[in-house]
């Protein structure tokens, strides 16, 4: 058994590391060479490999307070947005407050962090098709520890397996409970399965009120002119970056210009012929765009970019869903995966949220993380189960 390890994504091997089978795009070649360096830290890609050739692979990154946010995990386990109802009790609020203040304080202390989790934020692993069970949960045992054992290599205080959807690998999430690594729900996944023969039927499924407001806003956004049309990877040029700077802006981060274009080169570099670009344009001008990857069956909301002078046209929710939901669905697509983060406005519309799980491994000399971890993943639990219970369908 031998770990091959990758710092440069620019070297993978398509030839070698697609062999294996990839749960998500996120996972493939093509979009770790395009996107790693959006994480902002060390390439450590993982390639597993016995007599037969590749066996397993992980996405993974040696992080430091550097990194992007979220891939060093003092910041991203530091979860603030929860209040004393979901915690339950003034006690469990204020244990979370010096949890909170201890990875302020000790922040020093993961660093550097080892992470498994590739760009965009999706964890999990790639292993060869066709194990029985026990071979496979032996991969995953064998891919988990010679991850370990890279981390020691470089001298890691922390290791991370980040963003693994809940249940989507059980034997991956055994291998790693089994080695001692903390766990908790970190964030949810929002994502719409689309059974509808066409776009009335998605208008349908909804509740009358909720029904009343996607029509208000398709027609509003009509009335004003605006034509969406469907383009592919030139479609990412400067004024569409213009665009989402204002985006990013609006929600307080500065990228520059030449960095976002710099991005959409990598993109068309690697999966040009993947992107989907939706182009709202109003008198000759684009005022908003939204871009999906498609991988057939699946499309992935990425990005996208608003003008915010053109007045309530609902451009997000008309370029995130309605207008490509109309053009999955004639495409046959069965799911639409949205991401993280605004789980109230994608459950309005439409999806449904499943946990995203965090396995950790602090560093040696702290404390015991597991009580703060068991109350996270509780808060965390009940948090996503009441967005989850409200009724937008008709069933």
């Amino acid at each position: 058994m031998q770990l091959e390890t990758i710092t440069d994504p620019a070297r993978l091997e398509p030839e070698r590391w697609d062999r294996l089978a990839h749960p998500s795009l996120y996972l493939s070649s093509d979009w770790l060479r395009a996107r790693s360096r959006t994480v902002k830290a060390a390439g450590r890609l993982a390639l597993l490999s016995d007599r037969d050739g590749p066996l397993a692979a992980a996405a993974c990154y040696l992080s430091d307070e550097n990194a992007h946010p979220g891939y060093f995990p003092p910041r991203l386990l530091g979860i603030d947005c929860l209040d004393e109802a979901a915690l339950g009790s003034p006690a469990q609020a204020q244990a979370l407050a010096q949890f909170h203040a201890q990875l302020k304080q000790g922040a020093a202390d993961w660093s550097p962090s080892l992470v498994v989790a590739a760009p965009g934020r999706y964890g999990g692993a790639s292993f060869r098709a066709g194990l029985d069970a026990q071979a496979a949960a032996r991969a995953r045992a064998q891919l988990v520890e010679a991850i370990e054992d890279r981390a020691q290599r470089d001298a890691a205080r922390s290791l991370c397996w980040l963003y693994l959807i809940e249940g989507e690998d059980p034997l991956l999430e055994a291998a790693l409970a089994e080695r001692g690594y903390g766990r908790l729900i970190l964030d949810a996944e929002c994502y719409m399965p689309l059974p509808w023969d066409d776009f009335d039927g998605y208008l349908d499924s909804f509740r009358a009120e909720y029904r009343g407001t996607v029509k208000h806003e398709m027609a509003a956004f009509d009335a004003a002119g605006v034509q969406v049309e469907l383009r592919g990877a030139d479609a990412l040029d400067a004024e569409l970056a213009a665009l989402e700077r204002q985006w990013r802006l609006k929600y307080g981060r500065t990228p520059e210009l030449e960095e976002i274009v710099a991005d959409y080169d990598e993109l068309r570099a690697h999966l040009s012929d993947r992107l989907r670009v939706f182009v709202a344009v109003q008198d000759g001008r684009a005022i908003g765009f939204s871009v999906f990857l498609d991988d057939g069956e699946t499309w992935y909301s990425r990005f996208g970019g608003f003008s915010y002078d053109e007045g309530n046209l609902f451009l997000y929710f008309n370029l995130l869903f309605y207008r490509p939901l109309q053009a999955m669905i004639e495409r046959g697509v069965r799911v639409a995966r949205y991401s993280l983060k605004s789980y109230e406005a994608k459950r309005s519309r439409g999806c449904l949220l499943r946990h995203v799980l965090a396995f950790v491994k602090p560093p040696p000399d702290w404390p015991s993380m597991r009580p703060v971890l068991d109350l996270l993943d509780h808060a965390q639990a009940e948090r996503f189960a009441q967005i989850s219970r409200r009724r937008i369908s008709k069933r």
